[in-house]
């Protein structure tokens, strides 16, 4: 399990280097049919894949898909640990 864990952390940190910097499905169909300006922005912690206190960039974005895995492995060990104990 150890070994699942660490090639999801590796994989989210590197796969930060490969991103494109084209808009994404949703941006792009948004972009398409023309209503990309009437998006109402929200404050969120990894707005843009990036952390808020790292300059944006690689690092930034291998950050956040760092913490988005811990945070998902918690979750779902939550989750189990929830329902074994029923």
């Amino acid at each position: 399990m150890k070994k699942i864990i660490f090639l999801a952390i590796l994989i989210a940190a590197l796969a930060a280097f490969f991103a494109s910097s084209h808009p994404d499905g949703l941006d792009k169909v948004a972009e398409s049919f023309g209503f990309a300006e009437k998006a109402i922005d929200h404050p969120a912690f990894m707005t843009g894949y990036s952390l808020p206190f790292l300059p944006a960039g690689h690092i930034s974005t291998a950050a956040a898909g760092i913490i988005g895995v811990l945070f998902f492995l918690g979750l779902f060990q939550g989750i189990k640990i929830f329902f074994s104990a029923r």
